[in-house]
């Protein structure tokens, strides 16, 4: 668990920088948003999303290393989070109207979380 959740460190530090300092390139290739309304307001809500990524990075690279043993429920949270936060939002009456490709990624990723808390629960 420690070793998947030092990858996944990475890869929200890679999608922090891409949400903050590529955030133009990020839009167009996988968000697929329309910035013909209010544009700026949608970038800067991205970039705050991308802040929040390299935040969360940091934050799983030190527990792999520093605190191994909870990784393995960073794991769970991780998955979790999403859940709550997709309740709130769904509650809230927001509905996606982009394509959002990343949504397939992001359903890996959270794949890979569950995935790997599981097999962690049934090693001896």
């Amino acid at each position: 668990p420690s070793t998947v959740l030092f990858i996944l460190g990475l890869v929200d530090l890679l999608r922090g920088v891409l949400h903050t300092f590529f955030v133009n390139w990020a839009v167009r290739t996988f968000a697929k948003l329309d910035l013909s309304v209010a544009r700026q307001d949608q970038l800067t809500l991205l970039g705050a999303f991308g802040i929040s990524n390299l935040l969360t990075g940091v934050i799983f690279i030190l527990i792999s290393i520093e605190a191994a043993p909870l990784s393995e429920y960073v794991l769970l949270k991780i998955p979790c989070a999403y859940v709550v936060g997709a309740i709130g939002m769904r509650t809230s009456g927001v509905k996606a109207q982009s394509a959002f490709y990343g949504r397939y990624f992001m359903m890996g990723y959270l794949g890979v979380c569950l995935v790997t808390f599981v097999l962690s629960r049934l090693r001896p």
